[in-house]
Order: structure tokens, then C-alpha cells, then sequence
């Protein structure tokens, strides 16, 4: 900050110098070419423009240094002192150059006269400009001070095309923005209480559970060991259920904070979907539903991280199980879109209404339908979080996903991954 302070007069010195210099130059050349001054003149005209406007650009500099003209105060204020300086640094240049060509009395009262009427009228001129520019400063400031005290709808006019229209627009765009952060962070907020809540209610559910029938176990309310085993192995569903919400949430934590890191590599996604298809035969057997599989044969390579991958197949097949009844199909395929894969899970379920079709990827968003999955199913009604876990993941891929649903006709949920 120091070296700033000492280097900034300095650097302003020597740009007013070098002004200096090419405006005595231009002077003098155009005093020997243009307006026919003798040449035994111009040694002694160029002194006195050095003496004369050297002393007198050195004290306009100074009465023009921000600190002193700052006292003025205001942008008109000091449009007016600058031009006042200016015409005095005119007038007395005159002075000089009148004593020195020794223009009579009678003369320099006319002369003096005349040029005081221009300062007047340049005085009066700079006043008549400053003040719609100071006018629309003020504005500026006032916009400042609505959008400080919370008025995120502060707008300023645009008037010209100036660099105040262009600090009025930036004032614009900042407010549209700080609007849109706010209104943002307000819904975020919105769904952090969301997902508490629901989060809440699907941790007391299978905690209850457990230590209902724990309790039960131990206080040997199963009279035969077939019931005792029933028990144990609900209570052991239930932790599962509570594991898999856990990891939920570690997952989500990690997406929040922007931890989430992905090493992509070639993969077989022919492989991940058979696997997938057989980890949830047991489930979709219970459940009474058919889920079928189709890869096309040119789709091998992609890239992809397989556990995250896994996961999105995981959370989007699930979630398609929980809203099929019994005889409905799921469907898993995935076919190749030039430089990308798309894959598909469709299902024949009830469908999703519209109106919840833009949110269906927000945390904790899920139908009542989802909390009323009978146990013997042993699928999981989850917190709502699969979802929005899936989106991220599948942009993590880079990649993009999205949803398409008709009521009474079912569900299709597609995403894109990037060939290898």
C-alpha cells in the first residue's frame, strides 16, 4: 500500500510531463508552419510558453489533485472547478503573452474582457452538464442503498451510453443476481428442513422397529423358534433399510461439499446391467413383477466409474419397483447415440402427474405411495434422496438425465454416459 501511494504521484508527474511536452512541440511547430511566426521569434516564444505554461500546468495539477478538488465535493463541484481552472490557466496565458508582445491598455481591457465572458459562459456550460450527471451518480447511490437494506428488487434506468449507463447496467445485472442467489438459498434452505423432516420420520421408522421387535425377542413374547427367526430377520430388514439410508446421506454429503470425485474408466456397461438384473431378481420375484434387460452389441466400451455407476442403476431400478404392482414390467435397456450411450429404465406403473415433474429430482421428494410398501416386498422406501443422488452422479459422468411419465401409462427415466 505504501510503495502504491509514492509511485502514484510519481507516475502522474510523468504523464503530465510527457503531455506537456507534446503540447509544447505541437505549439511551436504549428506557431513556425501554420500561423507564420518569424523565425528569430520562436527561441523566445518557447521560453515563454515553457515559463509561463510550466509554472501554471504545475499549479492546475495541483488544484486539480483529487485530494484537493475532492473538497469541493460532489461531481458538479468539481465539473465546475475543473473548468474554472482551465479558463484561469487561459486567461493568465493570455496575461503573459500580452505583456511580452506589448499589447496596448485599451487592447488588453477588450481582450481581458471578452475572455471573461467565456469563462463565465464555460463555468456555466460545465454546471449545465454536471447536473443530470450528477443527477443520475445520485440515483446510483440511492439504488445502492435500497439494495443494502434488503430491496433485491432495486432496478436503475439505463439513460445513455456512457460509463455511468454502463454502471447503472452492472448495478442491474448485480441486483438480478444477488436476487437469484437469495431466491435460491431460500428454496435450499426450504429443502434442508424438507429432508430433515423426512429424514427424521425414516430414521424413528425402522429404529421403532427394531427395538419393537428386539424387545419382543428378548422378552420372549415369540413362543415358537419359527416366530423368534420371523423377528430377528425383520429387525435384520430393518437395519438394512437404516444402513442404506445412511449411506444415502454420506453420499449426499459428499456432493454438497463438493468432495465427489469420479475416476472415469472404460467399462463394460453390457456386464453392470446383468449384474444389476440379477441382484434385483429376488425383489422383483416377491413383488410379482417381470424385469427384462436389453443392450445393444455396439455400446461396450463407456466410460464410467462402475460402484457410481451401479448406484444410479440401483437407485432408478428401485425406485421404478416401488411404483410398479404386481404384473407390471420394468424394462432396463441401453443403446448407443452417436458419441454417447443412452440408458433407460422404463416401468409400467401408474405414472407421475405433471404438476411433480419438475421436482422429481429434488431431495426428499417421493409419493405417499413410497411409504406404504407392504415389508414382505423387502424393498426399501428410501428418504427420497436415490434421485437427486442419481442426477449428481450421472453429471459426475458428465452426462445428463431426465424423466418422461404418463398417468396410467407408466415411467421412463433416461440418462447419458460418454463412450470410451
Amino acid at each position: 500500500m505504501t510503495s502504491s501511494l509514492l509511485t502514484s504521484p510519481l507516475r502522474i508527474a510523468s504523464v503530465a510531463l510527457l503531455f506537456f511536452a507534446g503540447a509544447l512541440a505541437i505549439t511551436v511547430a504549428f506557431a513556425a508552419t501554420v500561423f507564420g511566426v518569424p523565425t528569430g521569434d520562436i527561441p523566445s516564444l518557447t521560453l515563454i510558453l515553457i515559463a509561463a505554461g510550466g509554472g501554471l500546468g504545475l499549479l492546475a495539477l495541483l488544484l486539480m489533485w483529487p485530494t484537493v478538488l475532492g473538497r469541493v465535493g460532489g461531481v458538479r463541484g468539481q465539473l465546475v472547478g475543473t473548468s474554472l481552472i482551465a479558463s484561469l490557466l487561459l486567461v493568465t496565458m493570455v496575461l503573459v503573452g500580452s505583456r511580452a508582445m506589448f499589447i496596448s491598455e485599451h487592447d488588453l481591457a477588450v481582450l481581458l474582457t471578452m475572455l471573461l465572458f467565456a469563462t463565465l459562459l464555460a463555468v456555466g456550460f460545465s454546471l449545465y452538464g454536471a447536473m443530470p450527471m450528477a443527477q443520475r451518480v445520485e440515483r446510483v447511490r440511492a439504488g445502492t442503498k435500497r439494495l443494502a437494506s434488503g430491496k433485491l428488487d432495486t432496478e436503475l434506468p439505463v439513460e445513455g451510453h456512457d460509463e455511468i449507463a454502463g454502471l447503472a447496467e452492472d448495478f442491474n445485472r448485480m441486483a438480478r443476481t444477488l436476487e437469484e442467489v437469495t431466491t435460491r438459498e431460500r428454496g435450499l434452505e426450504q429443502a434442508r428442513r424438507n429432508l430433515i423432516a423426512a429424514v427424521s420420520h425414516d430414521l424413528r421408522t425402522p429404529l421403532a422397529a427394531v427395538l419393537a421387535l428386539v424387545e419382543a425377542v428378548a422378552d420372549g413374547v415369540a413362543p415358537d423358534p419359527e416366530t423368534e427367526a420371523r423377528y430377528l430377520s425383520s429387525a435384520r430388514r430393518e437395519l438394512t433399510n437404516l444402513g442404506l439410508l445412511i449411506d444415502d446421506l454420506f453420499e449426499l454429503m459428499q456432493i454438497d461439499t463438493g468432495v465427489l470425485r469420479l475416476n472415469l474408466e472404460p467399462a463394460s456397461l453390457r456386464d453392470l446391467v446383468s449384474d444389476t438384473l440379477s441382484s434385483f431378481q429376488p425383489q422383483t420375484e416377491r413383488k410379482g413383477v417381470r424385469l427384462v434387460g436389453e443392450v445393444s452389441e455396439d455400446v461396450d466400451p463407456v466410460l464410467a466409474n462402475l460402484p457410481k455407476l451401479q448406484r444410479v442403476l440401483h437407485n432408478l431400478i428401485g425406485n421404478a419397483l416401488r411404483h410398479t404392482p404386481a404384473g407390471g414390467i420394468i424394462s432396463l435397456r441401453a443403446e448407443p447415440r452417436g458419441e454417447l450411450v443412452e440408458v433407460e429404465i422404463v416401468d409400467t406403473g401408474g405414472g407421475i402427474v405433471s404438476e411433480e415433474l419438475p421436482h422429481i429430482f429434488e431431495r426428499s421428494f417421493q409419493g405417499e405411495e413410497s411409504r406404504t410398501l407392504p415389508p414382505e416386498t423387502g424393498i426399501s422406501p428410501g428418504a427420497g434422496l436415490g434421485l437427486a443422488i442419481s442426477r449428481a452422479l450421472v453429471e459426475a459422468h458428465g452426462g445428463e438425465i431426465g424423466v418422461e411419465s404418463e398417468i396410467g401409462e407408466g415411467t421412463r427415466f433416461y440418462f447419458t454416459l460418454r463412450r470410451a
